[in-house]
């Protein structure tokens, strides 16, 4: 049974290593070349860090996809402040605001027993009209500090500082095992006297913290607050949690690892097809024919594991009563 369940664990990687020997084949060598391979990881390190805290919320079976509106609106209120307290205060600014506004939607979600995706689709359009309104009024540019920290290597040592306290979290306490026994039976985690209210609210508080973190790396990138600020960021990261062969119901096919992979994987569909000079209005529709295919592919590996390993269940129960 093991030996099938990580061969299943593997399909998002080979899916991305197809992937990318395609595109590398198709643009001539284009996308392996030293600056295209380092521009792949650069673009997909966003995506990867708000991975990590969205992985939380779609064990549990829930959704978030406020986290690109969160990360910008935090960003720019964060970046408005410190023009006048001074720069230093940007980051931990971000992070309390984007966690802050995590965890109202958590409270929101838990007290009111409302749908994850109505509520944080609706936080979504409220977050980008106030920060759009924000940006009427005042021009906000980035502290020089965070040019820096919006390179390859600092955004990259952030990414893996931030996986490895993530994966600590996520695969080997009581907490990370609970989140993803609520995807599984949210009723069985209760029967055991665990708070799943206090759970769900903390997992919005984390999605919440690591918009923040790519909300001040994509700042530092473009040097200031704009409109398309983060734009599109939660569908991106949706679509690298469900490329990485992560169910929508979550539960136990949540893995770190499959979020990292589908976050390279969206990235290098949309850098490949710009290397293979495909237009915007082909590339759009290739690239989401592209990602419904492996999605099928993904979903329906899951449910085929799944079938295998109840079957493989029953015939050994029904082995043990002879």
């Amino acid at each position: 049974m093991k030996a099938k369940i990580n061969i299943l664990d593997i399909i998002p990687v080979i899916t991305m290593l197809v992937l990318f020997v395609f595109f590398a084949i198709v643009s001539g060598g284009n996308t392996v070349s030293l600056f295209n391979l380092q521009n792949i990881v650069l673009q997909a390190v966003p995506v990867a860090i708000g991975a990590l805290g969205v992985i939380f919320v779609v064990s549990l079976g829930s959704t978030d996809i406020s986290v690109g509106a969160n990360g910008a609106l935090s960003a720019t209120i964060a970046a408005l402040i410190s023009q006048s307290i001074g720069g230093w205060a940007m980051i931990p600014l971000t992070l309390i605001i984007s966690t802050a506004i995590g965890f109202l939607l958590g409270m929101i979600i838990t007290r009111f027993k409302t749908e994850s995706f109505m509520t944080t689709l609706a936080s979504l359009i409220a977050l980008r009209g106030l920060m759009n309104f924000i940006l009427t009024r005042a021009t906000i540019k980035a502290p020089r500090y965070l040019l820096k920290i919006s390179t390859f290597w600092v955004s990259l040592i952030i990414l893996v500082v931030l996986a490895v306290v993530v994966f600590f979290l996520f695969e080997k306490t009581k907490f990370g095992h609970y989140c993803k026994g609520m995807g599984e039976n949210e009723n069985t985690i209760k029967a055991i006297g665990v708070n799943t209210r206090r759970i769900r609210l903390i997992c919005f508080c984390i999605s919440g913290f690591m918009a923040g973190v790519f909300g001040f790396i994509l700042l530092g990138k473009v040097s200031g607050a704009s409109s398309t600020l983060c734009n599109m960021m939660e569908m991106k990261i949706q679509m690298a949690i469900f490329l990485g062969g992560i169910l929508v119901s979550g539960g136990y096919s949540a893995k770190l690892f499959k979020a990292i992979i589908g976050s390279l994987t969206i990235v290098i569909i949309e850098n490949g097809l710009i290397s293979c000079g495909v237009d915007t209005a082909p590339s759009e529709a290739i690239e989401g024919i592209l990602l419904v295919a492996i999605l099928c592919i993904t979903i329906y590996s899951n449910k085929l594991s799944l079938k295998r390993n109840d079957l493989e269940l029953l015939k050994a129960k029904e082995a043990g009563k002879v």
